[in-house]
């Protein structure tokens, strides 16, 4: 009997897998990159032959390869930074949720001593997302001039 599970291919994304009581015997294409999931099983049962059904599971999983590159380093923390404020250190968009009520706001952090944060919270209800941002960039500016004093 051959063996459950899922094995590597030589093929970037692509998987044998063998788990009959699923009814997924065949090849696995699982791709997890830039916020984008794919999950797609190529039966035996659905093409004439296995070696019909590698190629097609191989040249979906290429064809997946080049839309979702893998990212280098720089630009994986390049992509978090954008993300998180716009590539500003220490301003970010936060959503807190309480009591299943989710709240925005910016949110301006710095260090005025070791071991020490401080935190400034500006709500996106109340100021608006354009002048909630200025005014967490204006007191991270503030708070880093009273860390040089």
């Amino acid at each position: 009997m051959k063996s459950k599970g899922l094995r590597a291919t030589k093929v970037p994304l692509l998987y044998h897998v063998r788990y009959p009581e699923h009814g997924q015997v065949g090849f696995l294409v699982k791709l997890n990159r830039q916020n984008h999931q794919v999950y797609e099983v190529f039966n035996f049962s659905r093409f004439k032959t296995k070696k019909a059904c590698r190629t097609a599971a191989e040249k979906f999983a290429r064809r997946m390869d080049r839309k979702f590159p893998r990212l280098s380093r720089q630009a994986m923390a390049q992509l978090r930074r954008s993300n998180f404020g716009n590539g500003i250190i220490g301003v970010r968009r936060c959503t807190k949720v309480v009591n299943k009520k989710p709240y925005k706001f910016w949110e301006a952090t710095w260090s005025p001593e070791p071991n020490v944060v401080k935190k400034k919270l500006f709500s996106i209800t109340k100021y608006g997302n354009t002048e909630a941002r200025k005014l967490a960039l204006a007191a991270r500016k503030k708070g880093l001039r009273s860390m040089s004093q």
